[in-house]
């Protein structure tokens, strides 16, 4: 019923956790696609060992192309009626594959949503948790306005057809593409299930892409205003909610950009910009969250002001 695809790139000794963490679901319909992505230590060994002594996982390999195209990959053969996603370095509660289906039969939503945790408890979360089962369109206001983290793929459960409809839809090769494609797919289904409970076990380590600075960082202002342009040719009525979170992505890289001293001329005048066009909309939208606010608000002040930011 669930393929889980799961793309690997060097998963250290992060991957054998997050491997068992599957093997041990309580819900036992599904199948791993693990798509090895190039790795040069050991994780092609590992993933090997668990697809022999466990028929519900597969590995497959590719060169090193990157986690868009290692997830897509796993679409285009995955079996599943369902199709869930998990980083190699990242832990499911036991219960996880057997909450998100039951709310999804319960529901009749193409995609549920469970809540996540950046660290492993030492106890698992227990009882079934409380749902809210919402418009698509709802969702992904809520999403934009950043209410509840709704752009990550890994935590959800999403029905087969979003992916392998008429029109395939598939990660883009770029950073923040989880971001780039989360109300894509949900504009591919009437309604969403929203969990009120943990099923992901996030690892937030400091070498990861959001906790440093590169110059791919600077992909997420091209997909806020990638979301921008769509909502202005589509759903007008969510054009506020996406200039929102395209003002939040050009804040937060203006901050980045100014904290790592990052000499980048064009990037900065870009995200002032858009700033200077926003902040007025952000201080008079009552559903901005506070932080946004209160970014526009000194925003005025100018980037002297902006820079202070950098030490909190």
């Amino acid at each position: 019923m669930i393929s889980v695809i799961v793309p690997i790139y060097n998963g250290g000794k992060w991957l054998q956790p997050a491997l068992e963490s599957l093997k041990g679901q309580s819900f036992t319909d599904f199948e791993v696609v693990m798509v090895d992505d190039g790795s040069t230590d050991e994780s092609a060994k590992t993933c090997m060992e668990f697809a022999e002594s466990d028929r519900r996982f597969r590995l497959i390999s590719q060169t090193n192309a990157g986690v868009s195209a290692a997830r897509n990959l796993g679409i285009e053969i995955a079996k599943g009626e369902w199709i869930a996603f998990m980083d190699a370095d990242d832990v499911l509660p036991p219960d996880a594959l057997e909450l998100l289906f039951s709310h999804a039969m319960e529901s009749g939503a193409g995609i549920v949503a469970g809540k996540y945790l950046r660290e492993i408890p030492e106890k698992s979360p227990k009882g079934r948790g409380n749902s809210m089962t919402i418009p698509s369109d709802t969702a992904i206001l809520i999403g934009l306005y950043q209410k509840i983290i709704l752009n990550n793929p890994w935590g959800m459960l999403f029905h087969s057809s979003i992916f392998k409809g008429e029109k395939q839809l598939r990660f883009r090769k770029c950073r923040y593409e989880d971001l780039d494609l989360f109300y894509q797919a949900f504009e591919r289904t009437d309604k969403i299930c929203i969990l009120d409970r943990v099923v992901y076990y996030y690892r937030d380590t400091p070498g990861s892409f959001i906790n440093t600075w590169s110059e791919s960082r600077l992909d997420v202002l091209d997909v806020t205003d990638r979301i921008v342009e769509h909502m202005a040719k589509r759903t007008p009525s969510l054009l506020k909610a996406a200039k929102d979170r395209r003002f939040s992505a050009h804040f937060n890289i203006l901050i980045e950009m100014l904290r790592n001293g990052i000499d980048n001329t064009e990037q900065k005048e870009r995200c002032l910009k858009v700033i200077k066009e926003q902040r007025l909309n952000e201080l008079t939208d009552g559903k901005v969250r506070l932080k946004n606010k209160l970014g526009a608000l000194i925003s005025y002040l100018g980037v002297p002001a902006i820079k202070l930011l950098c030490k909190f």
